[in-house]
């Protein structure tokens, strides 16, 4: 008779939690993707990360745009830049300042991707047409320090951060 072969301790601690996880994805796997995208918010907020990745990962696929950016910021934390760089991509061709953002930021940093200061500019600048407060607040760190190229400019910046700063109260006010 063989011995019984138990599973590593890290994995015996995840194995009550299977049912549940394929019972969720079960679930999500026929809800529309706007749905899904909203259940991973709420996963994700709540701290369940590994469930907000798997519901945002079946939203992207269907091609939901912020969910495509949702899961590039969770790959982009996990430090799989390369991914993530996709998924930002295909998020800002569908035009999502959300997406559109994320890539900027990846090409300003050189993550996943080769550093182009002129592309992260472009992205950059098309978020914040879009009114993207990070994008805004991106785009005035740079004028202000003369970083992607930019001239220093401080009234420039000033600008800029009142623009996030109205958007971002405006954005609290709304029910």
């Amino acid at each position: 008779m063989s011995p019984v072969r138990h599973p590593p301790r890290r994995m015996a601690a995840w194995l009550p939690a299977l049912p549940l996880l394929a019972c969720v994805l079960c679930v999500a796997a026929w809800a529309d993707p706007r749905e899904q995208a909203e259940r991973a918010e709420t996963a994700y907020r709540s701290g369940d990360v590994v469930v907000a990745m798997g519901l945002f990962r079946q939203a992207a696929e269907a091609g939901h745009s912020l969910a495509q950016a949702r899961l590039a910021d969770l790959l982009d934390a996990a430090e799989q830049d390369a991914e993530a760089v996709d998924w930002y991509r295909k998020s800002a061709a569908q035009g999502d300042p959300e997406g559109e953002y994320g890539l900027g930021r990846m090409l300003a940093n050189g993550e996943g991707v080769r550093r182009d200061v002129e592309q992260a500019l472009r992205w950059y600048r098309q978020a914040a047409a879009r009114q993207h407060v990070r994008s805004l607040e991106a785009l005035a760190r740079a004028t202000r320090s003369g970083d992607l190229g930019l001239a220093r400019d401080p009234a420039e910046a000033d600008r800029l951060e009142q623009r996030a700063q109205a958007l971002r109260g405006a954005a609290k006010v709304r029910p």
